[in-house]
């Protein structure tokens, strides 16, 4: 059981790396600077974090820093999606509550807002968490269980 387990954890490892490394490629051709956040130092099964007295915080994939204002500087995480669910009649893209560490990183690091790249059917999504329309409560069922955070589902997102 486990190995399966480990398995399927591996499949979609490579499934979210390969949706990261997309999103790295468009940013660093249309961003001045862009930092890896993924290279940091982390744990086996956890991703990059910031660590002190106040706690832990999980670190969103990437900085964006440009030099023209109107494009601003700003954290943007990238998930991998093969499936769109639909909730209180909305089709919408879910995230699940390591959102929250997301804003709160990108309010230490100093950023001016955070971006959720999703990759759905080859395409690429992105959305600023003004966007968010709200949380909902899966029941634990075989895609998973927990609050996610919603961002419905918009065509005219799609950037790449």
């Amino acid at each position: 059981m486990f190995k399966e387990q480990d398995k399927v954890f591996q499949e979609k490892l490579q499934m979210g790396t390969s949706a990261e490394d997309i999103v790295y490629s468009f940013l660093i051709r249309e961003n001045s600077f862009v930092q890896d956040l993924r290279q940091q130092k982390h744990g086996e099964h956890a991703g990059p974090r910031l660590k002190g007295t106040e706690g832990e915080l999980v670190l969103p994939d990437f900085a964006v820093y440009n030099k023209n204002p109107n494009k601003g500087k700003f954290a943007i995480d990238a998930k991998y999606k093969n499936s769109i669910y639909t909730v209180k009649g909305k089709d919408c893209f879910t995230v699940d509550d390591k959102y929250e560490d997301y804003k709160l990183a990108t309010q230490v690091l100093g950023l001016d807002f955070l971006m959720i790249a999703f990759l759905y059917k080859d395409k690429l999504y992105f959305y600023k968490e003004s966007d968010c329309i709200g949380t909902h409560q899966f029941k634990p069922n075989k895609f998973g269980n927990g609050l996610v955070y919603l961002f419905e589902f918009d065509a005219n997102k799609h950037t790449y």
